[in-house]
């Protein structure tokens, strides 16, 4: 399967948003929306997600899939200069690459067409150096304990997992998809059972939100 980059983007509106009418607030949509369509042929949106609700710190997740990055790149620039982008603060932004695992063949659910769910759960991760400093039979062992735990929830739970070493403040970038988010609990509850959890070194910010075709995502703040 070949490479591609990723990009997860959480978007907060400013308080001049509020100060816009109803009317003004679907003009402005709607060019965001058109700046999305002008791309769609180099940059694949798996989806809006709105996060009201799940956290106070950002309230738009998109999740942006691409060959190159600089059409994504270009995507968010063009957004950036926009009249929406006027309105919007970036609390934060990742970028990650699909490559094949070092210890299994687990192709990204959305590499495969397989349809987003409700809901995405996504939070990237550091390692302590003492992980990568094991042996590799040691590493495969601690990694497959963790996911024998990740395949009881399967297919409940589709799972996106992409590197992010040198593209960002984080070396793996991991996305859970559901329709269920009590499953998502027990899943999360269980995997933190695993011996792997010994070397994590940072796992920070959680962003969950529910999943909206884009202008209906974007018109949940009008």
């Amino acid at each position: 399967m070949e490479e591609q980059f990723t990009n997860h983007l959480a978007v907060k509106y400013t308080s001049q948003w509020d100060e816009l009418s109803v009317d003004q607030k679907k003009v402005v949509v709607k060019e965001a929306v058109a700046i999305f369509q002008k791309y769609e042929v180099t940059v694949g949106l798996r989806g809006a997600y709105v996060t009201q609700g799940f956290q106070a710190y950002t309230e738009l997740l998109f999740w942006m899939y691409a060959d190159r990055f600089q059409d994504i790149q270009d995507l968010q620039l063009d957004l950036r200069r926009s009249t929406w982008g006027k309105y919007i603060d970036i609390p934060h932004a990742f970028t990650g690459m699909t490559k094949p695992f070092e210890f299994s063949e687990h192709p990204t659910s959305f590499q495969m067409g397989v349809p987003a769910r409700e809901y995405l759960c996504f939070y990237p991760f550091i390692r302590t150096p003492e992980y990568y400093l094991l042996p590799k039979w040691e590493r495969k062992a601690l990694i497959g304990d963790h996911g024998n735990i990740g395949h009881e929830f399967i297919p409940g739970i589709l799972t996106n997992g992409v590197y992010g070493f040198g593209l960002g403040d984080y070396e793996w970038l991991l996305l859970f998809e559901t329709n269920d988010l009590g499953l998502l609990v027990d899943c999360v509850r269980k995997l933190r059972e695993s011996k792997s959890r010994l070397y994590m070194q940072y796992e920070w910010p959680f962003i969950v939100g529910r999943h909206f075709e884009l202008e209906d995502a974007l018109s949940q703040y009008i």
